[in-house]
């Protein structure tokens, strides 16, 4: 039978991860003809989620296995998912978050349409019951905003919710370890067969999204440099018109100078010229060291994380 791997990444999940672990157990139960490993990528939850996790998982399975595995630190959901593509054995690799909102009940469907031979499966949301107009308005905006900018055109509302074959992870190990991460990101430049499929997420039953504003602005800057130049080509653009603007204005004053007969105070035109010039050079600034500072954190090589502990459970699973 095929290993199918399954990357749960965890942070402070203690109030609810037990009601997760039993509905994705019972669910890859069911799917007889697989066998799974699911990896738990604890990202350095403070709370009890490692205790809890275990303890629920701890009953052995016909055809499931799990890994635990801890961080020594918080490092991000985005080090979790590749700790766990890391890690990973299966012939296909299904990502999915520990909060609910990633239904078990469509791995199944995913899995028959990998065997359709598609190397990736992005779920789509159509729906998210605890989303308002503010943060749906936002989302729409991000994703009109990144497939402007990007070469790479993004899935509108593709989620951190997908299937990906061996192949795929093989490529994701190899030769994408930036430092600067959007894992859904990756997936979709690297093409291949693609299909989407839709959800539905529910509302979290259990604890508090992990996403503050600050979060997902932070991401949504770093999906921008990290997907796209074109910033750096708008900095150049600005530069060559404020250069051309300021050849116009200084041969605008020469003239007044010579020919004039009268020349005027133009102090209103000289705070709004100054002001202008530093609001602009502070915005070139500002692109520049934010290009500056991913490039630092490439040089560096510093790891995408760091594993505390790795513990498997007994199973049943006998890998041929």
């Amino acid at each position: 039978m095929k290993l199918i791997s399954i990357v749960v990444s965890m942070y402070n999940e203690e109030s609810g991860i037990a009601f997760f672990s039993k509905k994705l157990v019972d669910e890859l139960k069911r799917l007889k003809e697989y066998n799974f490993e699911i990896l738990w990528v604890n990202d350095g939850s403070l709370d009890h989620t490692q205790q809890n996790v275990e303890k629920s998982c701890s009953s052995k399975d016909e055809n499931v296995e799990h890994i635990f595995i801890q961080f020594s630190r918080n490092f991000g959901h985005e080090a979790a998912m590749i700790a766990g593509v890391d890690n990973a054995r299966g012939e296909a690799v299904v990502c999915l978050d520990a909060d609910g909102q990633h239904p078990p009940t469509e791995v199944g469907k995913m899995l028959q349409t990998y065997e359709k031979g598609h190397d990736i499966v992005l779920m789509q949301r159509v729906d998210r019951e605890d989303h308002g107009v503010i943060k749906s308005s936002m989302s729409k905006m991000f994703y009109t905003v990144i497939n402007k900018l990007s070469v790479v055109k993004f899935q509108e509302n593709a989620s951190d919710f997908f299937l990906i074959s061996k192949s795929i992870t093989e490529l994701l190990k190899q030769e994408f370890r930036d430092n600067n991460r959007f894992l859904r990101g990756f997936i979709q430049e690297v093409g291949f067969n693609v299909k989407v499929l839709e959800y539905t997420a529910p509302k979290r039953k259990y604890g508090e999204s992990n996403y503050s504003f600050y979060k997902l602005m932070k991401m949504a800057f770093n999906v921008v440099f990290a997907f796209s130049n074109k910033p750096l080509r708008i900095v150049i653009l600005i530069s060559i018109c404020f250069f051309l603007f300021t050849i116009a204005f200084g041969g605008y004053s020469l003239v007044q100078y010579f020919i004039a007969d009268s020349i005027p105070s133009g102090y209103t035109s000289i705070i709004f010229f100054i002001s202008l010039s530093f609001s602009l050079m502070f915005l070139v600034l500002t692109i520049l060291s934010i290009y500056f500072e991913k490039t630092i954190k490439e040089i560096r090589k510093r790891p995408l994380y760091i594993i505390r502990k790795i513990r498997r459970s007994d199973s049943k699973i006998h890998l041929q």
